[in-house]
């Protein structure tokens, strides 16, 4: 029997998290010492976030205002220092890894955190020589949500959720609609494209809005914007690993209903469904019910306590109710 765990970090009581190679190598001895006889295989899964290819592995390359790591044909940027891009310094990674003539593709992680500025200085001196300056470049945005830019569903709307009362909150949301469609009615046009099924306008597209539209400014320079889930799940190599695997196990933090649609548990649905093993997942906070589990694709989702030891512990117990005795 086969074991494959996907691995994300995992909160501690008074410490940083534990991140996700050091949760992969705990998991992985704890279900190994719970049953020896199984083939464990535990991968470290990136959150898709602006620090992604901090959990892939290969030698760290400086480009400009960014750092990276290539896998195969790709290249994963993330910021040189802190959780988050600043797009002066991501625009300046890009253009020169154009006039340096790379050939891979560019992954630029955005998740959906806000960089650190204004995500049109990404553009620098405007829109239409920006794109010219990375016309030869294949870039590729890894977006954490699938809201559009605009509209009742984007970006401005998804502030206002939970807090449609706060008056405030509410000017705040209706002035940055405004601006960001200003920006759209001249940006659109210059990034048009044809498209037989799906939005024409990108401020339209899916996961435009994500990253405090980030996601959107690279659209425009010519980026292709991917659900980051599944992408970084075959980055991280967990589509191989599972591919014979009987059962696909998940660790995450924390579990609710943006993790079940972009998270680490949506991947391991995803590879375990494909060759029709369940999935489960280990979580140190469920905010789910059983319906929305199964719904997902989720088997059984186990809840832990933070720490190592509390990871470990849950581990042993899962590995003991998915593992058959010998």
């Amino acid at each position: 029997m086969r074991a494959v765990i996907a691995a994300q970090s995992w909160p501690r009581p008074d410490a940083p998290d534990l991140p996700p190679a050091a949760v992969a190598s705990a998991a992985a001895e704890a279900w190994g010492a719970a049953a020896p006889h199984v083939d464990v295989a535990a991968v470290p899964v990136p959150d898709g976030g602006p620090r992604t290819a901090d959990a892939l592995d290969g030698e760290a390359l400086t480009v400009g205002g960014a750092t990276a790591r290539r896998r195969g044909d790709a290249l994963v940027l993330a910021p040189v220092t802190g959780a988050r891009w600043e797009p002066a310094a991501l625009a300046a990674a890009l253009l020169g890894l154009a006039a340096a003539g790379e050939s891979g593709t560019v992954v630029v992680p955005v998740g959906d955190e806000p960089p650190a500025g204004d995500a049109t200085d990404l553009w620098g001196g405007g829109l239409e020589a920006a794109r010219a300056g990375l016309s030869g470049l294949a870039i590729m945005a890894l977006a954490g949500s699938d809201r559009p830019l605009l509209g009742f569903t984007g970006m401005s709307a998804s502030v206002r959720d939970g807090r449609e009362h706060d008056a405030a909150l509410a000017l705040a949301a209706q002035a940055q609609e405004e601006r960001w469609s200003a920006i759209a009615r001249e940006a659109d046009p210059v990034a048009a494209r044809r498209t037989l099924l799906g939005p024409g306008r990108l401020s339209d597209q899916p996961g435009s809005g994500a990253a405090g539209g980030l996601a959107y400014a690279l659209a425009a320079l010519g980026a292709r914007i991917v659900p980051a889930a599944p992408a970084v799940a075959e980055l991280a190599g967990l589509d191989r690993a599972a591919a014979d695997a009987d059962v696909v196990a998940c660790v995450t933090g924390r579990l609710d209903a943006r993790g079940l649609d972009h998270g680490v548990a949506a991947s391991a649905a995803r590879v375990a469904g494909a060759t029709g093993v369940p999935a489960v997942a280990v979580t140190a906070h469920l905010a789910l019910g059983r319906r929305d589990l199964m719904a997902a694709g989720i088997a059984g989702a186990h809840e832990g306590l933070p720490g190592e030891a509390g990871l470990a512990d849950q581990i042993r117990r899962v590995a003991q109710t998915w593992t058959p005795r010998r």
